[in-house]
Formats: C-alpha cells, sequence, structure tokens
C-alpha cells in the first residue's frame, strides 16, 4: 500500500478525549489507536474550546483544534448550535490544503465533507434508527441527515453485526467492516475468590441497562462485588462501587481486578470493553440475546452472567483478542482509506 495523505473531521468530539469527557467514549479510544498506528500522513480537525491549537500526535499525525464558540457542557445540542461556527472556521482551514482521501466521525463532522475536494466516506458507530423511534428533535435531524449521508458517502462500520444491522434501515447502504483494535495485555494470574467481583463499564444511559445488574447480583447468594466504571453515582447498594471516568490507561487494572465483566445493554456496535476484557483475561457475560453471545457460543465460550473462564477458555479467549491486535486493525483502515481512493465498491470482510 502506498501512503496517502488523510483529512479526518471529528468535530464532536476528539479522538485525544479520555472516555466520559466532552461526548467521547469507546470510539475515541478506537480513533485514536488507529491514529497512533497508522503511516499514513494524517491532519485530524475537531473542534477547540478556546483558541486554534494544534498538537503533534506522531510524527504523521496532527490535531487541529478550530475555535467555534464551544462551552462545557459540552452536549450533543451545544454541539449542533456550535456547527455553523465550526464549518466557518474549517472552511478557511482548508483554503490551500489538498488531500487525496477525507474521512468523518458520527454525521455531524459528515455534514462537512462537502467542502473537502477530496474522495470521503463515513466512520458510523450506532445510527439513529438502530436505537429505535427518534424522542427529540435533535434525534429527527440526525435520523434524516444519517439517512442522506449514507446515500451520499461510503460507510465503515465496526463489526459485521453492525453492517447487517444498518442494512436493514438502509437496505441501499454502501458498506464496509473497519477491524475494532485492541491492545493485548500480558497474561495475569487469575483473580481468586469469593467474594467473586463482577465489572461495568458504560456511561450512564438507560440503554446500557445497569438496573438489570443490580437485581441479577442482588439475586446471588456468593458473595459478590459490582464495580462500575465510567458513572459516579448510582443506586446504592453495599457491594457496588462507583469507580467515575477512568482514563483509558487505567482500564487494565480495572479489568484485571475482575472475574467477569458484564454487559446487559439493549444494543452494543461493537464492545470495546468485552474486546478489551478479554485481551485482559476476564471472562465477560452479555445477555443471551446479543451477538456476543453468539460469537462466543461459536467459539465453544460461556457468555453467561456469572460464569468464569477456565485457563483453557481463558487462552481461546486471548485468541480472538490477538485477532483485533492494532496491526491488523489499522491494516483494514488503511484499506478502506484506499477504496475511497480509488473510489472502488464496498463490500463486507469476514472476521
Amino acid at each position: 500500500m502506498g501512503l496517502l495523505k488523510h483529512l479526518l473531521i471529528s468535530y464532536h468530539t476528539c479522538p485525544t478525549d479520555q472516555p466520559g469527557q466532552d461526548l467521547s467514549g469507546g470510539m475515541n479510544v478506537l480513533l485514536l489507536g488507529f491514529l497512533r498506528h497508522t503511516d499514513y500522513p494524517t491532519e485530524v480537525v475537531t473542534r477547540s474550546f478556546a483558541d486554534y491549537e494544534v498538537e503533534e500526535l506522531t510524527a504523521n499525525v496532527r490535531v487541529h483544534r478550530l475555535p467555534c464558540g464551544a462551552s462545557r457542557p459540552w452536549t450533543r445540542e451545544e454541539a449542533w448550535r456550535c456547527l455553523p461556527a465550526f464549518s466557518e472556521e474549517l472552511r478557511r482551514w482548508l483554503q490551500g490544503r489538498r488531500f487525496e482521501v477525507a474521512t468523518a466521525h458520527y454525521w455531524m463532522s459528515a455534514t462537512q465533507l462537502t467542502q473537502v475536494k477530496a474522495p470521503a466516506g463515513v466512520m458510523f458507530h450506532t445510527l439513529q434508527a438502530q436505537k429505535g423511534a427518534a424522542r427529540t428533535e435533535l434525534e429527527k435531524v440526525r435520523q434524516g441527515l444519517e439517512a442522506s449521508l449514507i446515500d451520499q458517502y461510503p460507510s465503515a462500520y465496526l463489526h459485521w453485526h453492525d453492517l447487517s444491522n444498518a442494512r436493514r434501515h438502509h437496505p441501499g447502504l454502501r458498506g464496509t467492516v473497519v477491524r475494532p483494535g485492541v491492545s493485548v495485555a500480558p497474561a495475569c494470574e487469575p483473580v481468586a475468590g469469593p467474594p467473586y467481583i463482577y465489572g461495568w463499564a458504560a456511561r450512564n444511559d438507560p440503554i446500557k441497562n445497569l438496573d438489570q445488574a443490580l437485581i441479577w447480583l442482588a439475586s446471588l447468594q456468593e458473595p459478590s462485588q459490582l464495580l462500575v466504571a465510567g458513572m459516579e453515582s448510582g443506586p446504592e447498594r453495599e457491594n457496588v462501587r462507583y469507580l467515575g471516568s477512568l482514563r483509558h490507561a487505567q482500564m487494565g487494572e480495572f479489568y484485571g481486578q475482575i472475574h467477569q465483566l458484564l454487559n446487559l445493554s439493549d444494543y452494543e456496535t461493537y464492545g470495546l470493553s468485552l474486546l478489551e476484557a478479554l485481551a485482559c483475561g476476564a471472562a465477560v457475560g452479555v445477555r443471551d440475546d446479543s451477538d456476543w453471545a453468539r460469537r462466543l457460543r461459536r467459539l465453544g465460550l460461556p457468555h453467561q452472567p456469572g460464569s468464569r473462564f477456565s485457563a483453557e477458555q481463558k487462552q481461546r479467549a486471548r485468541y480472538l483478542a490477538e485477532a483485533h491486535a492494532w496491526p491488523r486493525a489499522v491494516q483494514s483502515w488503511q484499506r478502506w482509506l484506499n477504496k475511497l481512493k480509488l473510489n472502488e465498491p464496498c463490500r463486507p470482510c469476514n472476521h
């Protein structure tokens, strides 16, 4: 693969933000990983909460923060309000710059691709249509714009199931799968028990179903504890600890403390925390009707809340994580960029 000059617009969040900060989440972790591992010269454009700033992330990657009147708390509504000012700053910043390919993270960023004279594509995570009926005016705007963007640009998704799910709502979607990336941790000794320690890693969102996890925890007869990463507070229970937002560098230590990571979300685009837990040797407990349950069943691994891995099963889970190590993940991302440049049709890949 030859090198190409790439523009990435990531307006509503910055790839260097920590999960839980200013609308950032697992997608920021993945974008940052792609950027740190790519050898493609890449300029990232995002919003600033002050004046123009530029940060050299690697020898090949720079992050430009453009002033747009943004203020905290940074909500989706605030991002939508500041988008016209960002658009004007982006127009000025683009003058005299040329790129071979441009991509956008999230629908607000993708509205700016018309300013770039280069083949372009959009990286989506969860679409509004996948979340059910739009409840707010901004969600209605988002749903309409996502449909328009999908008609206009090729898309990338982080998981084949999410691409298949998206096509149920947008049958004409031109999409491909980009492999999620993860850093595989060194093998560690299993956590002793009882008490058995369960983990929860998610923002405070009803779709994540923490209440169901708490009901399940209360039903256990054995001594148990739940560590909740990503939430400052929640329903008070004697055996539940809320750890608040953890920096991504702290998550390896978090996974090393638990026997199993629980995830009972109604819908999960990929579930980066699940992949990270497996990479660190922890078991995972998911809904029986989830795609992760189907994936784990195919590998002969238990997936029910409360189950734990044997030494052999832990090694099998590690093989799954190693299949998503960054050297392979970044190659799939760069293949997508090359397809965009060559205007090649997008096809789902198998992995």
